[in-house]
């Protein structure tokens, strides 16, 4: 399955949107300068703008989302594989010291 996450923006809200997430600099994710050096050392604005920095943060936090709840989602599996293990357990432990 894919798709595709799509979230309106007003355009007077949209410089304030990118410059929150500036200003908030989430997950660590590195904020592209306004230029660069070109292969011939020549100064260029940036291609990857600030916009793609904002695309960027919000990929990090559905990623960050998505593996808390894959961490949850494996814990509370294992606990209940771990709890009816345990009850097996205890039910045979019980099992064979009511026969000594």
């Amino acid at each position: 399955m894919e798709f595709v996450v799509s979230i309106p923006i007003r355009q007077e809200d949209a410089q304030n949107v990118v410059d929150a997430f500036l200003s908030k600099k989430p997950y660590n994710a590195p904020v592209p300068p306004d230029t660069v050096l070109d292969n011939a050392g020549n100064v260029i604005p940036n291609p990857i703008t600030k916009q793609n920095y904002v695309e960027d943060c919000i990929a990090y936090f559905i990623l960050d989302v998505t593996k808390t709840y894959l961490v949850r989602k494996a814990a509370l599996e294992a606990r209940e594989t771990a709890s009816t293990t345990a009850e097996t357990v205890a039910t045979e432990l019980e099992s064979w010291i009511r026969q000594q």
